[in-house]
């Protein structure tokens, strides 16, 4: 199995950038290759909704992560922190991937990878991602024949985005985004389309100049995001199957690599911070290239520097 996102890190090398906000940034690009096992079901295991993602302790988790504006409801307990309470693959090994190029640059990197792993021969071959276009493009281009997952965690997060827009800080917010919630668990993704459709048209079109915070925005956005997504969110089919439905174990890589390359006071060349991605994601990969490397380097030393005339 597959997972992608993205980390940031700073360069000091920014070809006469002005000191503008975000102007010193620039997006690492990390994937993971996992080999899990799983376990298929005649039926889907988990056909209701746990009440984990019902109750108002799960808000916060998807107001931070869909950037959704509005106050959080009483009683909220916090982060959420416990695992997720449906059955999940269990992991077996992780090699990860991370390099400061492209998105282009990056994809044959990954697809290299899951070769040499062998991943293209396994029969269950899955990608999970949040979405975003450049890696939903990465995974056309070299896993088009891998069966693909959205994030629920991610898909969730439009639901409260939406219900927040429809409803405001009523109480029925909860209930909306607990009724679209149940509907994408069930995989019923066109019944949530058809519902937002009709708020739409009651809330009217989004104008040209529309702020990114106005209701009709924010019900338009979800409106697209789970049409351009509703092929990957067939959840009942992949319970059934044992795939994972989040990329939660994706998220954790990405702060294993930027607590090494982030932060106030660290700085990156360009080469510099590509590089140092690279030995980060071999050093904390399951089967350890850097071992083989530090015993191949040994056993090839023969006890002379070369130095280079000035």
């Amino acid at each position: 199995m597959l997972m992608s996102d993205g980390g940031r890190f700073q360069r000091f090398d920014r070809g006469g950038a002005k000191p503008e906000s975000g102007s010193f940034w620039k997006e690492s690009r990390m994937a993971i290759v996992l080999s899990m096992k799983t376990k298929s079901h005649q039926e889907d295991p988990d056909a209701e909704l746990p009440d984990f993602l019902q109750d108002v302790c799960i808000a916060k988790k998807l107001a931070e992560m869909g950037k959704v504006a509005g106050e959080n409801l009483k009683g909220q307990r916090g982060d959420v922190s416990q695992e997720s309470p449906w059955q999940r693959p269990e992991l077996l090994s992780k090699d990860v991937v991370a390099s400061g190029k492209t998105w282009q640059e990056f994809g044959p990197m990954v697809a290299s990878s899951a070769w040499y792993a062998g991943f293209f021969k396994t029969q269950h071959k899955v990608f999970v991602s949040d979405g975003s276009l450049a890696i939903e493009e990465m995974q056309q281009q070299w896993f088009g024949n891998f069966t693909t997952v959205l994030d629920i965690m991610h898909a969730l997060s439009y639901s409260l985005a939406a219900a927040r827009a429809i409803y405001g800080e009523q109480p029925q917010s909860w209930e909306c985004y607990r009724r679209f919630a149940t509907l994408i668990w069930q995989g019923k993704v066109d019944e949530v389309i058809a519902e937002l459709d009709q708020y739409q048209e009651e809330l009217g079109s989004s104008p040209a100049d529309v702020s990114d915070t106005d209701a009709r925005e924010i019900v338009r956005r979800s409106r697209v995001y789970y049409r351009n997504h509703r092929g990957r969110m067939d959840y009942p089919e992949y319970r059934r199957r044992g795939y994972p439905l989040t990329s939660s174990i994706m998220e954790s890589t990405v702060k294993q690599v930027n607590r090494r390359v982030k932060g106030s006071e660290k700085f990156w060349s360009t080469e510099g911070g590509d590089a140092v991605l690279c030995l980060r994601a071999a050093y904390i990969s399951d089967s350890k290239p850097m071992e083989d490397h530090w015993k191949q380097t040994q056993q090839n030393a023969i006890g002379i520097r070369a130095y280079c005339a000035a």
